[in-house]
């Protein structure tokens, strides 16, 4: 046989061997970077800067604010948990002097700029998905044991000082 003729059929059978090593490898590491998107996307939200994590970490604990809404005076206390837990008592007193309360509960988190809360209960009683409610404020913090809450959606300004646990509205 001549030598370039057996060199091109050695050849030849090689390359579809080849061929299908490489099909094998891209299907392979196209299924690990579909394995892998998963978790990678699931860490970003996890952990953000030293600074966004800093300023989570401030936010845990009890917090009291005041706010005059519609003419009445409410006066709330938060208590916001590692977890991103939170429970909250409101005391509302309106403009002639009746005071109505009421607590809530639900998840609480920071995405670096905004304090959100979701409201997902009630008085003890869990709210339907369609009705809860939610609360978001850019953070700006003063001190350790302040800071201030901007809603862009309401045009209002809230004052958040820490307390202690067990601190009544």
């Amino acid at each position: 046989m001549n030598p370039m003729m057996q060199e091109n059929n050695e050849r030849a059978e090689a390359e579809p061997a080849d061929a299908v090593t490489r099909g094998v490898l891209r299907r392979a590491l196209g299924l690990l970077v579909l394995a892998l998107l998963p978790i990678s996307i699931a860490s970003c939200g996890k952990s953000g800067s030293p600074a966004e994590d800093n300023v989570r970490q401030q936010l845990v604990g009890t917090w009291l604010s005041e706010i005059d809404y519609e003419g009445a005076k409410i006066r709330a206390v938060t208590d916001m948990t590692q977890d991103g837990a939170f429970r909250e008592l409101e005391r509302a007193v309106d403009s002639k002097g009746m005071s109505t309360e009421a607590s809530y509960g639900g998840e609480w988190s920071f995405d670096g700029i905004n304090f959100k809360r979701k409201y997902t209960s009630k008085d003890g009683r869990l709210l339907s998905n369609s009705k809860f409610e939610y609360a978001t404020y850019a953070v700006r913090m003063s001190k350790n044991n302040e800071f201030v809450g901007v809603d862009n959606v309401q045009q209002r300004t809230v004052q958040f000082a820490r307390t202690s646990a067990g601190t009544r509205p």
